[in-house]
């Protein structure tokens, strides 16, 4: 799960959902042909964060709270330990909810520190990037 930690205040808005969604709170969004979906291991642009669950059907573009991610520092889950030499360096998103701290093919997460001991820890402090326009 990705949880804003700082400069998050007044930024949440209302955006219409891709069909067939199951979001969570916390869940990585990206744009998906004109409407937000869960972001994956392949992601390059993760623009918004699920503040609410939702679940879309079929035919529908429910709208989701999100929080856009620019200029907001995230505590973010990992899919494995981290270790001193992850701080510093680009991920990828394991799930639409963690990162890979041993994956930088797509570098959608830049990981600043680590929560707790290194080796133990499965939480860093970091920021998303977005992909080159």
């Amino acid at each position: 799960m990705f949880k804003a930690l700082r400069y998050d205040s007044g930024k949440m808005m209302k955006l219409p959902l891709a069909v067939s969604q199951t979001i969570v709170k916390g869940y990585a969004l990206q744009w998906a042909s004109g409407y937000l979906a869960i972001g994956t291991t392949a992601s390059t642009d993760i623009r918004f964060v699920a503040m609410e669950d939702v679940t879309t059907d079929d035919s529908s573009h429910t709208e989701i709270l999100c929080l856009p991610v620019e200029g907001v520092e995230f505590e973010a889950d990992t899919d494995d330990v981290v270790s001193v030499v992850d701080r510093g360096t680009y991920a990828d998103l394991a799930t639409g909810y963690t990162i890979n701290p041993d994956s930088s093919t797509y570098d959608a997460f830049y990981i600043d520190e680590i929560v707790g001991a290194a080796e133990t820890s499965k939480i860093v402090r970091g920021h998303f990037v977005h992909a080159l326009e």
